[in-house]
């Protein structure tokens, strides 16, 4: 049985995870293995992208027909409880790797999310849950929950599977909320492709934000989208928002109101899109009207 080994590098997040998935290319230039083993000795620390990346991976390798195993994942690290706590070992083992540990009050732990369940899941569970980790109620977080629902329609309207990887994360010291959401569709640079030929894929993905664009749209989409995000995330709520799909890697910080993207050069490529979002907790306007349910 032919097989290869990934070691994960001692930080996993939005820049790291590309290195990952590089490395997975390297080994498989004469064709994909039947097993491929995960090495956690080296992990100190995960990032929700990294969550949500990860298990994605895991999720493609399987899809290909691929086994996966793991290795030194049963070690008492950092990482390694947070990603026990988070309920990673569990989706994909079947069982946590210590029975007493579960999610944290800070976690809304990784969950593994189709389309037609994604509007109940953002309302009836993300939305709650954010809401009392920040002493607020829904309505004061109802366009965040719209652009969640937004980043779902895409994945349906630009991915081959219609789900997404999502986990969050609270950081109450520092007043931050990350949200990460990840999927192995075809990524924003070939769907922008389809439309403006020869453009980078960092071009690609500000292209894919300008307001209006769209490479297809459904009877569900509001045709917000990305724009809509990035408006109230970083333009409104002064957060930040990273998008790395394939080749192309873009963050979006905030400007006089408005949001500069800022292309950033690092190696390797990240399969579909992940989208980190960083939200931030001491500039959200209360707001005490219920406003409409988010049904389209």
């Amino acid at each position: 049985m032919s097989e290869v080994r990934i070691v994960l590098p001692a930080t996993l997040n939005t820049f790291t995870l590309r290195g990952v998935i590089s490395d997975f290319v390297d080994k498989c230039q004469n064709g994909l293995p039947d097993k491929v083993i995960i090495d956690f000795g080296f992990l100190g620390f995960i990032h929700p992208s990294g969550v949500t990346f990860l298990s994605n991976f895991v999720h493609w390798l399987h899809h290909r027909g691929l086994r996966c195993d793991f290795y030194q994942h049963t070690r008492n690290g950092q990482a390694h409880r947070f990603l026990d706590d988070s309920l990673f070992f569990e989706q994909h083992l079947g069982n946590k790797l210590n029975v007493y540990r579960g999610p944290r009050r800070t976690t809304q732990h990784l969950r593994r999310v189709e389309h037609a369940e994604s509007h109940y899941f953002i309302r009836g569970t993300l939305g709650p849950w954010l809401a009392d980790a920040l002493n607020t109620n829904n309505a004061s977080l109802y366009p965040f929950q719209v652009c969640l629902s937004e980043i779902f329609n895409n994945i349906q309207d630009h991915s081959d599977r219609d789900n997404g990887s999502i986990f969050a994360q609270h950081f109450p010291n520092i007043n931050l909320v990350r949200i990460a959401i990840a999927d192995f569709g075809r990524g924003i640079p070939h769907n922008v492709a389809n439309v403006v030929p020869d453009i980078s894929h960092n071009e690609a993905i500000i292209k894919a934000v300008e307001a209006g664009f769209s490479t297809k749209s459904t009877p569900r989409n509001r045709g917000a989208g990305l724009d809509y995000l990035l408006q109230t995330v970083v333009g409104t709520n002064g957060g930040e928002v990273t998008i790395s799909s394939f080749n192309g890697m873009v963050r979006f910080l905030p400007m006089g109101g408005g949001c500069r993207p800022t292309p950033v050069l690092t190696a390797g490529f990240c399969p579909g899109t992940t989208i980190d979002i960083e939200l931030r907790t001491d500039t959200i306007i209360p707001v005490e009207d219920e406003p409409e349910d988010l049904e389209w």
